[in-house]
C-alpha cells in the first residue's frame, strides 16, 4: 500500500529469519522482503538476534491498481482487497460507485482477456464500463 511503519516485532534470539518467511503481526499476516545485519548487509537469512532492521509487506491485503476506459478516456484508481479474492475476465465490480466489466488482467506475465486470477497475482485490472 501507500504506508509504511516502523514495528518492533519479538521472537526468540536464536530463531533464524530468512526473506520469505511469513508470520503474524497485529492481527496481520507478513512476508519477510529484507534483512540487514548489524553491519547494514543484506543477508538472505541470519538469526533474530543478529539482525539490525528489515523489511516485510502485508500480505494477507493487496491493492490492484485499476484503469477505467469508457470511449477514448482512461484514468487510474485502485481497489485493495484479501490478497485470495479471484477476479474473473468478464465479470462485473463496482468502482466508485459505479459499475465496470473487467476486459483484461495483467499478472506481470502478459495480459490476459479470459480465464481468472487470485489477486495476489494481478498487477493490473483493465475495465469498461457495463
Amino acid at each position: 500500500g501507500d504506508t509504511s511503519s516502523f514495528e518492533k516485532v519479538d521472537s526468540d534470539e536464536d530463531e533464524v529469519i530468512s526473506v520469505g518467511d511469513r508470520f503474524e503481526h497485529s492481527d496481520s499476516h507478513w512476508e519477510v522482503t529484507r534483512i540487514e545485519g548489524q553491519t547494514g548487509r543484506r543477508a538472505q537469512s541470519l538469526e533474530a538476534g543478529s539482525i539490525k532492521r528489515g523489511w516485510a509487506r502485508r500480505v494477507d491485503r493487496v491493492v490492484i491498481p485499476l484503469t477505467l476506459t469508457d470511449g477514448d478516456v482512461s484514468r487510474s484508481s485502485s481497489i485493495e482487497c484479501s490478497s485470495g479474492e479471484i477476479f474473473s475476465c468478464e465479470s462485473l465490480i463496482e468502482v466508485e460507485g459505479e459499475v465496470w466489466r473487467i476486459r483484461a488482467i495483467h499478472t506481470g506475465n502478459g495480459r490476459t482477456l479470459g480465464g481468472r486470477r487470485v489477486a495476489d497475482e494481478i498487477r493490473r485490472i483493465y475495465l469498461h464500463p457495463e
